[in-house]
């Protein structure tokens, strides 16, 4: 890009003839420009960012979403709320403020957006008995407070980023007509797709009294109106920009590193100048980490990157105090474990509690799960940390001041040290300042009820939302480490990026989480919201601009995310012939794994266990027993939740069998027919959007990825079908998802056996008992023999296997289908193969017997097994021992 830039300056010096403004959306740009060139211009040449440009033409200046938000607040009147909605601000708050800067950015018509959306609210509030109507209606509020914000912002000159664009656009034309006798250059680092509606117009003003240069494309170009109008998105199905693309998976989180100091020591081998290599954490967790192992190699690095607040550790010193005050708040007292988080806090440690006695001398005297002010007062009355302790929680103006104090004794500690403690140091300065304008607008407001929980959620959405750019050259040339939105302006010979999963690139983006505005509304009103499109396109660049790209992601799950990787990635291999690199063997020994958890089966726990049993055991409880009896013991015993979304993989599982359960429940205790068959056809699509869409209206992102691949799924479905009934082949359909449950005697225990049963049909009068799964299947058939029987119901990888002998169990034994035990079931599983198609893989269970398996050979050849596996489970004798991976 630098090239690019040193080229276009070079061409406006030849003609140089007029006053000269230099604009970027980026400052990266312009200060490449003004560090390199000022002093060959004349000192009426100015150089700006759009920002400081609209800040110098509309006399307003942009203030921080923090402070805006704070404004907010200060003018709300608590009569204008439910008392609820009021106290809730700071929950709600920034979402109206995100919707503002929405409305500004994209120029919308603001009386037509909110009697839209008031009318919307008002007929989904509606009630037909009048006593019951609801009189108080959020966004007629939110109305005023639209313009009642923007007036009083006015008065003080400043103002948020939407309304300052908006505001500089409706001065442009008074500027541009003032000054036509200055050229403007504007230079774009990004595509004209994701420019919002202020920026376009910005854009085709400036071509029409300047120069507008792209410094996205390859080569040098000037915009017209013409190409302007364009959307010019870069094609992702050209497979020949992925040549020298490269895609590496790894089992753990910290293996990445391992996998990038690799990688640069392969290059540094080859030659390859350490500047001419990218690093791009995708997770900034690992920025610290990739670091030290990188200097280990002895290469310098040069940081440019964005520090989210809440990835500083000192952000959780607070986090806990916070916590620790809210229990206060509620118990009127100390949870013991919340005063040891604080008190064991690095940073508290460090300069507060010097000699861990205080620690010492409440585990010794105290062992009660709470403490009282009085005791904790007898060993910190002498110490700053007395400052928190105290706190009254329901009293905001004590609350605030004795947060300033703390953090005012904190930073000067931290100032001891600032080279040290740089980052600390600039968060805890901003946090300072933040909560001294909040307690300036306590002390000016009157009546106001605020708590401990208020001050909270002020921290949360403080430390959510803001960053520190940390950038740090070093003398030699290095490394270049940046974040992946980042605009650089080198070109490298190398790009690396690490943590390349799902919900990383490109990040979770919930539209409820950060606006009110609906989705359906955000497209009518075409409210610019890009997102994925830009993230995918960023990547495409990032990959046209350098000779070798990197893209490492974690396959497996843990505590971090699910190991699941980018949709991205999915979208090249779909379109390129790009296979992954998977790392298999783990860069750390096998010696060095921790020791298993081991608990034994208490009376409780056998009593848990003996609870779960009489409510229904399933398969899936006795896979996760299989997989890891910690986890059983997390989620059946505890009952904890599991912290981890669910899989993609799960989600579309679970859409398909709720689809294919209403296609076919009209022709249960039917025939299968040629007509039938087209009639699912016809619905089939329908059928699949209200499914996945559900309240949604528009198929976007996620969405769209599911779509195709639970369309393609279900349509491959019916044609599996359709195929064996044109063969002439009865097919009757008996049960769709049938829950099935029987009791199983062992000695004297009835253990309850439940399951749900996909699908039981009659084959040309045969019975078939069918289970359907989602993934590629690469064997055509299981065969089932009397040596590894056993081995079914205990080893995870015959889990499918072990799911259908339990479901024909069931079925012999269930009181609904009369008869069954007479009959002989052929059991299979319904998987697509590699190149999409439906196979049904038939598992044959001891095929010496020349039949499918009966009742009676059942009972004696596999029902033992299954009583085994769960009179294990219920042993008091066999602990429950995790199995570590």
């Amino acid at each position: 890009m630098k090239k690019k830039i040193d080229r276009i300056i070079k061409d406006i010096f030849k003609n140089l003839n007029h006053k000269i403004i230099f604009i970027s959306k980026t400052s990266t740009v312009i200060e490449y420009i003004q560090n390199k060139y000022s002093s060959k211009f004349s000192s009426e040449t100015k150089f700006f960012t759009i920002e400081k440009f609209f800040e110098t033409i509309s006399g307003l200046k942009i203030l921080d979403h923090h402070s805006i938000l704070l404004y907010f607040f200060s003018f709300l009147k608590k009569d204008d709320f439910i008392e609820k909605k009021f106290h809730d601000f700071f929950n709600w708050g920034p979402k109206i403020l995100n919707d503002f800067q929405n409305i500004d950015f994209n120029m919308v018509n603001v009386e037509h957006f909110f009697s839209s959306i008031i009318s919307t609210e008002k007929i989904n509030k509606w009630n037909l008995d009048f006593l019951k109507q609801e009189k108080f209606f959020f966004w007629e509020k939110i109305h005023e407070y639209y313009y009642i914000l923007q007036s009083q912002l006015f008065k003080k000159g400043i103002a948020y980023h939407g309304m300052l664009f908006k505001t500089a656009i409706s001065c442009l034309d008074s500027f541009l007509s003032k000054n036509l006798d200055t050229k403007i250059v504007l230079f774009l680092v990004q595509n004209i797709a994701f420019l919002n509606q202020c920026e376009k117009i910005f854009t085709k003003k400036i071509i029409q009294q300047g120069l507008v240069y792209d410094l996205c494309g390859k080569n040098i170009s000037i915009f017209t109106l013409e190409s302007l109008n364009q959307r010019r998105l870069l094609n992702s199905r050209t497979c020949s920009q992925y040549e020298n693309l490269k895609i590496i998976g790894v089992s753990k989180e910290i293996e990445q590193v391992k996998t990038v100091k690799n990688i640069i020591c392969k290059l540094i081998k080859k030659n390859q100048k350490p500047n001419k290599i990218l690093l791009i954490p995708g997770d900034q967790n690992l920025t610290i980490p990739l670091a030290y192992s990188i200097k280990k190699l002895g290469i310098n690095i040069f940081f440019n990157i964005d520090c989210s607040l809440n990835n500083i550790p000192i952000y959780y010193t607070f986090y806990f105090i916070f916590q620790l005050l809210l229990k206060k708040k509620k118990f009127k007292k100390f949870p013991r474990k919340d005063v040891i988080k604080v008190l064991s806090d690095g940073y508290i440690q460090k300069f507060f509690l010097k000699k861990n006695s205080i620690l010492k001398k409440l585990s010794i005297e105290n062992d009660s799960d709470f403490l009282f002010e009085d005791e904790i007062k007898k060993y910190l009355y002498r110490n700053d940390l007395w400052i928190i302790f105290k706190i009254q929680t329901n009293d905001i103006k004590m609350i605030l001041i004795s947060l300033i104090s703390f953090i005012r004794k904190l930073k000067k500690l931290l100032l001891t040290n600032r080279r040290k403690h740089f980052l600390e140091l600039i968060f805890i300065s901003k946090l300072e300042i933040y909560i001294q304008k909040f307690r300036i607008i306590v002390r000016k407001t009157k009546n106001l009820s605020l708590e401990i929980n208020d001050v909270f959620n002020i921290y949360e959405e403080f430390a959510h939302t803001e960053n520190i750019r940390y950038i740090r050259k070093h003398r030699r040339r290095g490394l270049y480490v940046t974040g992946f939105i980042d605009v650089f302006l080198e070109n490298f010979d190398v790009v690396i990026i690490t943590s390349f999963n799902e919900g990383v690139i490109p990040p979770n983006y919930n539209n409820k989480n950060s606006s009110f505005i609906p989705f359906d509304m955000e497209k009518k009103l075409q409210i610019n919201n890009t997102h994925e499109i830009f993230y995918f396109h960023h990547l495409t660049r990032i990959i046209q601009f350098s000779k070798q790209t990197y893209l490492i992601y974690k396959d497996q799950p843990d505590e971090i995310n699910s190991g699941e990787k980018s949709r991205f990635i999915h979208r090249i291999e779909i379109n390129s012939k790009i296979s992954t690199e998977k790392i298999k063997k783990p860069f750390f020994p096998l010696n060095s794994k921790r020791l298993p958890i081991v608990i034994d089966k208490t009376k409780s726990i056998i009593r848990c266990l003996h609870e779960l049993v009489n409510k229904g055991l399933s398969p899936s409880s006795i896979h996760l027993y299989n997989y890891n009896p910690l986890l059983f013991y997390y989620k059946k015993i505890l009952k904890l939740r599991d912290p981890e979304k669910i899989s993609y993989k799960k989600k579309i599982g679970k859409i398909i069998h709720k689809i294919l359960k209403i296609l076919y429940e009209p022709i249960k205790e039917n025939f299968m027919t040629i007509d039938c068959i087209h009639e699912m056809k016809k619905d089939c699509e329908s059928i699949v959007k209200k499914v996945l869409l559900e309240k949604e209206k528009i198929i976007e992102g996620n969405n769209m990825f599911f779509y195709c691949i639970i369309k393609n799924y279900v349509k491959k479905f019916i044609s599996w079908d359709e195929k064996f009934v044109r063969r002439g082949h009865k097919i009757f359909i008996k049960e769709i998802e049938r829950k099935v449950s029987s009791i199983l005697n062992i000695g004297s225990k009835k253990i309850k056996l439940h399951g749900i049963i996909d699908r039981i049909d009659e084959y040309d009068g045969k019975t078939r008992i069918l289970d359907y799964k989602i993934g590629f299947s690469k064997i055509k058939e299981i065969n089932v023999s009397l040596k590894n029987i056993e081995n079914i119901f205990y080893d995870t990888n015959y889990v499918n296997t072990m799911q259908l002998l339990v479901y024909v169990y069931l079925w012999f034994q269930s009181s609904i289908l009369k008869g069954s035990k007479k009959e002989s079931p052929i059991i299979g599983i319904i998987s697509p193969e590699m190149n999409g198609d439906i196979l049904q893989i038939p598992i044959n269970i001891f095929r010496i017997l020349k039949t499918n398996i009966t009742y009676e050979n059942y009972k004696i050849n596999v029902l033992p097994f299954l009583i085994k596996r769960i009179s294990d489970i219920l042993d008091p004798s066999i602990p429950i021992i995790e199995k570590i991976y």
